[in-house]
C-alpha cells in the first residue's frame, strides 16, 4: 500500500495530462454527489422527523380534515377529554401557518395556555425564559430553527403570521415540530385570528401504562355525536400522515441519487479506461523494470478512486457549506422538514464517493492485468 501512495504525484501528473476530461470529469462527479448528499439530506429530515414524533401523545384532531387551517374543534372539549381514563395531561392548541401547501418559509403559530405548555413539551431553554413568557401577553417562545432562518434574538419584536410579538426565549426540543414554530398566549392568538373559544387540535400525553389506541377510541366514541366529530391518532401517525407525500416525493428521490451514483460511475469508468489505454506503453515499460500487474492495478484503481472522492468532497462540500450559509426548512401542514447535513451523511456521502471512485476502477484495471507484456511493448 504505501508503495502504491508514493506514486500518487504520478497519478495526479496522468490526470493532469488530459486537463479538460479530468476536469469534465470532476465536475460531473460534483455535481453527481451534490445530487447524492443532497437527497439524503432530505431523507435524513423525513426521517428525524418522524423519530422525533415518536411520543406517548395523541393527538385529537377535526374528523375529515387535512389542514390544521381548516379544523375547528370547541375549547370546551379539554375538560371532557381530562376525564377519558388513561388521559395524563391536554394542551389546547390554537394552529395558524402561513400555508398548508408545501414551502420554504414556513410559519407556524401554536396558541397554548400558560400552564399547559410544559405538561406536554420538554423544552429546553436557549435564550430567554419561560417566565418572561408568561409575564407578557405579547411574548413569544420561538423554536431554534425558526429563529436561526428569521435570524431573531431574544427581546426582539418581530410579526409572525401577521402578529407583532417579541421574542421571549429560543427553545430546543426533540419533540416534533418545535424547532419551527413560535408558542404565543392561546388568547392572543384567538383574537388575532378572530377564533375565540376554539381550538384547532388538543394534544393528549398519556399516563403510564395506558393503551394509546383504547384511549384514542374513547375519545372519538365520546365526541362522536358532539358539535364536532374528532378524529384521534398518536403523533408518529398524525405526523406521518401530514407529510405523507412529501414522503413519496423523497422516495422517487432517493432513487434519481442512486442513478446519479450510476451514472458517474459509469463516466469514471470510461475515463480511466481511456487514460490506461492511452498509457499502455508506459505500464509496459513499468511492468519490464518489475512492476507487478497488482501494483499497475492499484495505480489504475488510485487514478479512478482519487477522481471519486475528489468529486464526492467537491459536491458534499457545497451542499453543506449552501445549507450552512442559507438554511432551508420544507413546510408541510405546520410540519417543517429540516435540509440540515448531518455527520452521517457527510459519510455516507464520502462513502459512496469513494465506492464508485473503486468500482469504476475494477473493468479498467484488470484490462490491463489481462493485457499481455508483449503488446505493450509493441504499442511503445
Amino acid at each position: 500500500m504505501r508503495e502504491i501512495l508514493a506514486f500518487v504525484p504520478y497519478v495526479v501528473r496522468t490526470a493532469l495530462r488530459a486537463r479538460m476530461r479530468s476536469l469534465l470529469t470532476l465536475l460531473g462527479a460534483s455535481l453527481a454527489m451534490a445530487l447524492f448528499a443532497f437527497v439524503r439530506t432530505v431523507d435524513d429530515g423525513v426521517t428525524t422527523l418522524s423519530r422525533r414524533a415518536d411520543q406517548p401523545v395523541l393527538v385529537v384532531f377535526q374528523d375529515s380534515r387535512f389542514c390544521p387551517l381548516t379544523s375547528d374543534l370547541p375549547l370546551r372539549y379539554e375538560r371532557e377529554i381530562r376525564t377519558v381514563p388513561g388521559v395524563a395531561a391536554v394542551l389546547p392548541t390554537l394552529v395558524f401557518i402561513n400555508s398548508c401547501r408545501s414551502n420554504l418559509d414556513l410559519v407556524t403559530l401554536h396558541g397554548v395556555t400558560d400552564d399547559g405548555l410544559e405538561e406536554l413539551y420538554e423544552l429546553d431553554v436557549l435564550e430567554g425564559s419561560i417566565a418572561a413568557w408568561r409575564e407578557r401577553g405579547d411574548a413569544a417562545l420561538v423554536g431554534e430553527r425558526l429563529a436561526e432562518r428569521r435570524h431573531l434574538r431574544t427581546g426582539e419584536r418581530v410579526v409572525l403570521g401577521k402578529m407583532d410579538v417579541q421574542v421571549a426565549g429560543i427553545v430546543r426540543s426533540t419533540f416534533a415540530g418545535v424547532a419551527n414554530l413560535a408558542f404565543v398566549h392561546l388568547d392572543q392568538l384567538s383574537l388575532a385570528r378572530k377564533r375565540q373559544g376554539a381550538a384547532t387540535q388538543f394534544l393528549v400525553r398519556l399516563a403510564d401504562g395506558a393503551d394509546p389506541e383504547v384511549v384514542a377510541e374513547a375519545i372519538d366514541q365520546h365526541f362522536r355525536s358532539d358539535e364536532a366529530r374528532t378524529d384521534t391518532k398518536n403523533m408518529q401517525a398524525f405526523v406521518a400522515a401530514a407529510i405523507s407525500e412529501i414522503t413519496e416525493v423523497v422516495g422517487f428521490a432517493r432513487w434519481l441519487g442512486y442513478l446519479a451514483v450510476l451514472v458517474i460511475a459509469l463516466v469514471l469508468a470510461n475515463t480511466v479506461f481511456i487514460s490506461a489505454e492511452s498509457r499502455i506503453g508506459e505500464m509496459a515499460v513499468l511492468e519490464t523494470v518489475g512492476m507487478t500487474k497488482a501494483r499497475l492495478m492499484g495505480l489504475v484503481a488510485l487514478e479512478g478512486t482519487g477522481l471519486g472522492l475528489v468529486g464526492g468532497v467537491i459536491g458534499t462540500g457545497l451542499v453543506v457549506a449552501l445549507l450552512s450559509i442559507w438554511p432551508l426548512t420544507l413546510g408541510v401542514e405546520g410540519y417543517g422538514i429540516d435540509m440540515t447535513p448531518t455527520p452521517a451523511v457527510v459519510a455516507q456521502s464520502l462513502l459512496a464517493a469513494l465506492g464508485v471512485g473503486v468500482a469504476a476502477s475494477i473493468v479498467p484495471a484488470f484490462a490491463v492485468a489481462r493485457r499481455p507484456l508483449h503488446l505493450g511493448v509493441k504499442a511503445e
